[in-house]
């Protein structure tokens, strides 16, 4: 699998692009007969660990009379349970607590928290649903978070232990570290107490007109989030070569991982479409067809000012000739929209205007950098599919 290496950074933290290991460890535990990914969550759910009076019961909002409903792992992973997205109510009386939390000591600092103390803290079993589970889509941390929980109620073992014995090990990802905040558990250069490179937010003007830049600034990292928002869906650290050698692995060996090939294929089949975008959400992943209807698949993801992204052309004949671009950055400039809608952006060095692609200008927050380089590089090295900003 050729490998396009845009910026090498090592040990880079991207939140949401490694979601893609806890839905492989939960169809690891379906070839182990643990589970049925159809099954429903309510089925793994403990009631007393999280006080409820006899099973979970959540019903859709406004549709209380349809009575209960029964999300399924699968629609966890494939972000259609309709669980609320608990993890980004801003504003709201969970959005203070969550605040009160990242400044007091305990789980959430020690990295000690596990995903039924995450699940407590946020709530989200007494709230209602959005919708009535598998009918949409919406991209919700939470699901992941429920996933974790499961992994370690039916291994008895913390997350991390499990990725680290059945995943990170037998795929020989030596480079590759789940971290939730423990002091000394930190991978790389964060062992010092620093990220190896710092990360950056590019703060941008805009008008009527096109988009100016104004300054870029440093973010200031905190292991907190790591316990209080990430977990299961996206508390890993990696380098580009670990992740390009995962993805060959799962599509070429999947054995080597405790998978069947039946199982690579459930886990990355187009289900939920992502509205604005040409792709599905699959299982971690984004899914979509490519020209000549070759598989593409794509996950990004970032933390603290890094930015990381996958995008792999599959080889229908041979996965092993797949094509990929892998971009790690310390720095993602998202250029917004201007208030006419044009997506542009004035240089700084002579306010020249640089016109951006269209296409990159589905995201509502505006055009996302690492997908245009992703996009550039793709056909700077005559990748086979156009690719398309998901």
């Amino acid at each position: 699998m050729p490998l396009v290496i845009w910026a090498e950074v090592s040990h880079l933290g991207a939140k949401s692009g490694w979601r893609f290991f806890t839905a492989v460890a939960i169809y690891q535990l379906q070839e182990k007969g643990l589970l049925n990914v159809t099954d429903p969550v309510n089925s793994y759910i403990e009631p007393g660990d999280f006080g409820l009076p006899l099973i979970w019961c959540p019903m859709i909002h406004d549709k209380e009379q349809l009575g209960c409903q029964e999300p399924t792992i699968k629609q966890l992973l494939q972000m259609s349970s309709g669980i609320l997205p608990t993890d980004d109510l801003q504003g709201t009386d969970w959005d203070l607590k969550w605040g009160d939390a990242m400044g007091r000591t305990g789980p959430w600092l020690d990295g000690n928290a596990s995903h039924l103390d995450l699940i407590k803290f946020q709530e989200v079993l007494g709230q209602p649903l959005l919708f009535a589970p598998g009918t949409k889509y919406c991209y919700v941390n939470t699901n992941y978070h429920i996933a974790g929980y499961i992994v370690e109620k039916l291994t008895n073992m913390s997350f991390g232990s499990y990725l680290e014995e059945n995943i990170l090990k037998p795929a020989n990802l030596s480079n590759t570290f789940y971290w939730t905040g423990m002091p000394g558990g930190q991978p790389g250069g964060l062992r010092k107490g620093v990220v190896p490179l710092p990360g950056y937010n590019t703060i941008f003007e805009r008008d009527s007109g096109p988009a100016k830049f104004k300054q870029v600034n440093r973010v200031t990292w905190f292991p907190g989030q790591l316990s209080t928002q990430a977990q299961a869906a996206g508390a890993l650290f990696s380098n580009m070569h670990d992740l390009l050698r995962w993805y060959n692995l799962v599509l070429t060996q999947p054995e080597v991982i405790g998978l069947s090939k039946q199982s690579v294929v459930n886990l990355t089949e187009p289900l939920q479409t992502v509205p604005g975008t040409n792709a599905s959400f699959a299982q971690g992943l984004m899914v979509s067809k490519g020209p000549a209807q070759e598989t593409q698949l794509t996950h990004n993801g970032g933390i603290w000012g890094f930015q990381t992204q996958i995008t792999v052309w599959v080889d229908a004949v041979d996965a092993s000739k797949s094509d990929a671009v892998v971009v790690f950055s310390n720095l993602n400039p998202v250029i917004p929209f201007g208030m006419d809608g044009s997506c542009s952006v004035l240089l700084p060095k002579d306010s020249s205007r640089i016109d951006l692609n269209k296409s990159l200008c589905g995201n509502q927050q505006g055009a996302s950098m690492t997908s245009y380089v992703t996009d550039r590089l793709a056909r700077i090295w005559g990748m086979p599919a156009s690719y398309s900003s998901v």
